[in-house]
This record gives structure tokens, sequence and C-alpha cells, in this order.
């Protein structure tokens, strides 16, 4: 059976415009035990997403590795929560401020 895909945009390194951004489709991630799975309504990249593309806030928020979604700002719906997750449910709207130390999967629809 092949796998659920969702779309995305990532780059793949350092500097140049949009142009370095790419249209993708990969895997849809299962959540963690204490994570949410966020069936994305809306998103952004952000002045913040645009500087870590560029490297310029390279060595406090850099990608942990390439190629890299950046995702910063969310809005969307919970369609799956771990079994840790006490304060979400299904179907839950919800908004997000993400930051690299949040661990969190998203389902990107466009």
């Amino acid at each position: 059976m092949a796998a659920k895909l969702m779309q995305a945009v990532e780059y793949s390194s350092y500097g140049g415009d949009a142009s370095g951004f790419k249209h993708v489709e990969v895997p849809i991630p299962t959540p963690k035990t204490d994570e949410v799975l966020i069936k994305l309504e809306a998103t952004s990249i952000n002045p913040v997403d645009w500087k870590i593309q560029k490297g310029l806030l390279r060595p406090i928020l850099l990608p942990r590795k390439f190629p890299h979604i950046p995702c910063t700002d969310v809005s969307g719906e919970v369609v799956e929560v771990g079994p840790e997750v006490k304060d979400f449910t299904v179907g839950d709207k919800v908004i997000a401020k993400l930051t690299h130390q949040v661990l969190i999967s998203l389902f990107h629809s466009l």
C-alpha cells in the first residue's frame, strides 16, 4: 500500500531567493506519543522563516537537516493525537506559533 502524502514547500540549502523553495510531496508523519497531527488550513513563510533560509540566524535558529520545510505560523484542525496528549482532541481547531524547540507533525494542505 502506498504511503499517504502531503504537499509541502521545502528548501535544500541556505541562500537564494524564492526560487530556492520547491513544491514537494512527502509522507504524512505519524504523531509520536506526545504530539498532534494538524491538517493545515493556513500557513505562511514569515520574516523569521526567510532569515533562517538565508542563513542569517545561524547559529541561533537553523534547520536540523536539509531538505527543510519552513513552517512557523499555522492554523488548522487536529486530525490525530498521540496517546499521551490530554489537551487536544480530534476536530479541535488550532493556531500555533512553532519554534525550533517544538516537535510537532504537520499535515500540509494546499
